[in-house]
């Protein structure tokens, strides 16, 4: 066993090769980080609040900067709907079911279109305000970004700023919260530079999780909180 690298690691090692520590901006720090991620596990809960009524999906994304594929966990009538999401076009792959993608101009984001998009903004996003805010008694870093192309849309998160993992975040339409996203699990698979895979990261910094998925304790990664995350040697 060995205890599993921080994301805030490439953190660290992107400062340094960039060269000293004077006058660091946060949050660019933090998007350059996430430009280098190459490859990615996350789940999340999001909660979508349409016109007349709220639903909530559990979404598995295997996430790349260039195309991702999305998966419905939960609720169970539409669990193994699959999506990717790639350049902007979403393809749904599912029978006999769909997935109502909202009535908001921003569907453009679909409910399993939202994890790629925050990536997104997390790396290259506009970043229209940012301040320091305690979530669950931790202290975050909360960025609201704005993405080219989609006026009125903005992407709000609250990023753990020991970890740099994201814990919570908000889809906004016009002013209107869209999408509650509340992050689980958030595995590095491949950092800056195509190095040796992190395995056993998530949104809450506190489960040992292996590569299939499984804690020590057979649980799924993400599920309970207050520890240190570990993982096992890679192989």
């Amino acid at each position: 066993m060995r205890k599993a690298t921080l994301f805030a690691l490439m953190l660290t090692l992107l400062l340094t090769a960039c060269g000293g520590e004077e006058e660091r901006d946060p949050a660019s720090e933090l998007q350059a980080a996430y430009a280098g991620l190459a490859a990615a596990t996350l789940e999340a809960d999001i909660t979508c609040h349409y016109d007349d009524e709220t639903r909530t999906y559990t979404m598995l994304c295997d996430y790349t900067p260039g195309s991702s594929t999305v998966t419905v966990l939960a609720p169970e009538d539409l669990a193994g709907i699959s999506a990717t999401v790639a350049e902007g076009e979403l393809t749904l792959s599912y029978e006999d079911v769909s997935l109502d993608a909202g009535s908001y101009s921003a569907a453009a984001i679909s409910p399993v279109a939202a994890l790629p998009k925050l990536m997104e903004a997390a790396a290259a996003g506009y970043v229209s305000q940012q301040s320091v805010e305690e979530l669950e008694e931790r202290s975050c870093l909360r960025l609201s970004c704005d993405l080219d192309g989609e006026e009125g849309d903005l992407y709000t998160t609250w990023f753990d700023q020991e970890t740099l993992l994201p814990l919570y975040s908000e889809i906004s339409v016009d002013g209107v919260v869209v999408y509650q996203v509340a992050w689980s699990r958030f595995e590095v698979r491949e950092p800056q530079g195509g190095g040796e895979a992190q395995d056993g990261q998530d949104a809450a910094g506190d489960q040992t999780a292996r590569e299939d998925g499984s804690s020590a304790g057979g649980e799924t990664a993400g599920e309970e909180t207050g520890t240190e995350n570990e993982a096992d040697p890679a192989a």
